[in-house]
């Protein structure tokens, strides 16, 4: 069975998405169907990740602890889910903001 993407939300759904899922800089949950959970990602990547840095494995740690305070996610889920969904690259223990990602809004 071959996996599709789903089809990119507008702005305005992508901005309800995030008001229902991000407070005040910190996620509450992951939404569970696949097209909103790639906005909540990519939101999360683009504040989070610079493009053309490595980040060690406790740095993204740290970066996604901050975004879990207070919330359902955690941290390793959050970190796994993007780099499943190639948002993040991993590569010899450093991590990269993939900059040929397919962004939500490119899905």
């Amino acid at each position: 069975m071959t996996s599709q993407n789903p089809p990119a939300p507008t702005d305005q759904q992508a901005a309800a998405v995030l008001r229902s899922f991000v407070r005040d800089g910190h996620l509450t949950r992951l939404p569970v169907k696949r097209a909103k959970r790639l906005v909540v990602l990519e939101h999360v990547a683009a504040l989070s990740f610079q493009p053309r840095t490595g980040y060690t494995e406790p740095e993204v740690n740290e970066i996604l602890r901050r975004w879990c305070e207070g919330g359902e996610s955690d941290h390793a889920g959050l970190r796994r889910d993007l780099v499943e969904e190639h948002i993040l690259d991993r590569a010899d223990g450093v991590y990269r903001l993939r900059e040929d990602r397919p962004t939500a809004s490119r899905r």
